[in-house]
């Protein structure tokens, strides 16, 4: 099926280009989510937690673990890198399986250098998720137009798979229109086969729905963590998808006991008040706002418009549409018109996901990306396995044709790759963001002062919680991190008001953070005039009249605010 040559030279390559990326190029995570939960695991938030919110609680247990036994390391980081190196080099493996040796590595050297941007140098689970979902499905689909069977390419779907449900498991859901596609337009007995390799198809689905149900065990069974767990998928649907909105009912919003600084502050991320936004006040807000919501599935021209356009313009962030599309307009020009509605089919697909995503107004590149990687890769997986292109190949009958194109193949993998590899030399000496000279984020200084501060602060999380979120660099993140914010709270942010947020700000006797404000002197605010304006309003609204607030200091030009009766 796979010779162990071919397995070699492709993760050679592989590896090659993901050495370059790490060593000398720019690394980081997209978004601050990837960083909290990376802090989280390291136990910057008190004891290393399993509790990562967005992650599974298998890959958080795993982390917990690994923290434990050896604490230099940034598990969260290599985890992720380990398996988007390994998921690329099976989606390589796998697509060129039918393609001679020599196409076989600029087909490659082109996925590598078409994936290195979003897998090898930035770093975003829910993107990573998508890519896990491909690379196992296709191992295990490609198994279909197999007799034999492996136990180690099982193993490998099934952790790759497992990690990819670890990760987001809607992240993984994406790619089932594409497979459907390939399963309505494959040639073959599909029962028959089907059967033959039940347990490659089996096995996955047994792992992740144990995953899911020991999520589902650790987040609902701890009171704690269900509370939070029930008010964050409320606060999620206002603060991602932009419902409830203030004005939008406002009679009903007041004669409930809400009032609009309420509002203003949840809109700026400002809600850690344990005690006016609570699970039933926000079951209350939902209540009166769930007929003038803003997301939902609809059918309007509209969104399909809007949809379009984000398609337009996925070229911006990478090549995959453009990718896909040459091989759209390559086999509705040359291949049977199966194959020709097979393309339209998945095209529909791409459309159909980027509409949902325009209605629950999700559109961003971490999400688009796993659309056009499960599309480019499901689409181009299945033509060749279809033996579309061996049609084409077949005409080539001379030998020395056929040699100068392998010369021709090999040259251009040559030239690619040296031109990646100087292109990575550039960002290594003007953004030192790498393995080799690591220099210190941004947000460094400005998070230590902070942290060596006496008292307890409260911040918003603009203030710090951002890019790297105070550590110094992205290879530094291991256990040294425990109790790194033990002085600081946010006062928003999505990890807030959970077990792990509150940890710090409980054991010094801090039930609700807003309160402290008011009621002792050794609690600050730290963050900008305006927010501390609001927070000014909200507190006299709440637990006034009478409160006062001045300036008592200034961290990195960031003011330092005490709100006292």
């Amino acid at each position: 099926m796979y010779s162990r040559k071919k397995w070699a030279v492709l993760s050679g390559i592989s590896i090659l280009y993901f050495i370059l990326c790490i060593v000398i190029g720019c690394l980081k995570y997209v978004t601050s989510d990837d960083a909290i939960m990376n802090l989280i695991a390291a136990g910057a938030f008190g004891s290393p937690s399993q509790y990562l919110i967005f992650n599974n609680i298998v890959i958080g247990y795993f982390l917990k673990f690994m923290y434990a036994v050896i604490p230099f390391v940034n598990w969260y980081l290599w985890l992720y890198l380990f398996f988007n190196l390994l998921s690329i080099i099976v989606i390589c493996v796998v697509i060129t399986d039918r393609l001679p040796m020599k196409a076989s590595i600029l087909v490659t050297v082109l996925i590598n250098l078409l994936l290195a941007y979003d897998f090898y140098s930035n770093i975003q689970f829910t993107q990573s998720s998508t890519l896990y979902g491909v690379a196992g499905v296709a191992l295990i689909l490609a198994q279909l137009f197999y007799e034999k069977k492996s136990v180690i390419l099982m193993v490998i779907a099934t952790a790759i798979i497992g990690m990819g449900v670890g990760a987001r498991v809607v992240g993984v859901g994406m790619v089932a229109p594409f497979v459907l596609a390939a399963f309505l337009f494959y040639k073959g007995d599909l029962k028959k086969k089907i059967k033959k390799v039940a347990i490659f198809f089996l096995m996955p689905i047994i792992v992740s729905v144990l995953m899911l149900a020991a999520n589902f065990y650790a987040y609902y069974m701890n009171p704690e963590w269900r509370y939070f767990t029930d008010w964050n998928n409320i606060m999620s649907e206002k603060r991602d998808f932009g419902n409830f909105n203030f004005s939008w009912n406002k009679d009903e919003y007041l004669a409930a006991g809400f009032t609009e600084i309420d509002f203003k502050l949840m809109d700026m991320w400002l809600w850690n008040d344990t005690e006016y936004f609570t699970l039933d006040r926000l079951k209350t807000m939902k209540e009166i706002g769930k007929d003038t919501r803003v997301d939902g599935f609809k059918l309007d021209i509209g969104v399909l418009t809007d949809s379009l356009e984000k398609m337009g313009e996925s070229w911006k962030h990478g090549a995959y549409s453009a990718a896909f599309l040459l091989i759209v307009v390559f086999a509705l020009i040359f291949f049977e018109k199966r194959y020709k509605f097979f393309v339209i089919l998945q095209t529909f697909f791409v459309i159909s996901e980027y509409y949902g995503l325009t209605c629950f107004r999700r559109i961003m590149w971490r999400v688009e990306c796993g659309i056009w990687v499960s599309a480019l890769f499901f689409t181009l997986m299945f033509l060749i396995y279809e033996g579309c292109f061996d049609k084409i190949y077949a005409k080539v009958t001379s030998d020395k044709v056929k040699k100068t194109l392998g010369i021709c193949a090999i040259g251009l993998s040559t030239v690619i790759t040296i031109i990646f590899g100087a292109g990575k030399v550039d960002t290594f000496v003007n953004q030192k963001h790498c393995r080799v000279i690591p220099e210190d984020d941004w947000m460094y200084g400005k998070a230590k002062a902070i942290t060596e501060l006496e008292g307890f602060y409260i911040v918003d999380v603009d203030t710090l919680y951002s890019n790297l979120c105070g550590a110094r660099n992205i290879f530094d993140i291991d256990a040294k991190y425990r109790d790194f914010y033990a002085n600081v709270c946010q006062f928003g942010g999505w990890i807030m008001p959970s077990p792990i947020g509150l940890y710090h700000a409980n054991l010094v006797g801090i039930a609700n953070p807003a309160r402290a404000l008011v009621e002792r002197d050794d609690v600050f605010f730290i963050g900008g005039g305006e927010k501390a304006g609001y927070i000014y309003v909200y507190l006299n609204e709440k637990y006034g009249p009478g409160i006062n607030m001045e300036m008592v200091d200034e961290v990195y030009e960031v003011p330092v605010w005490r709100f006292s009766k």
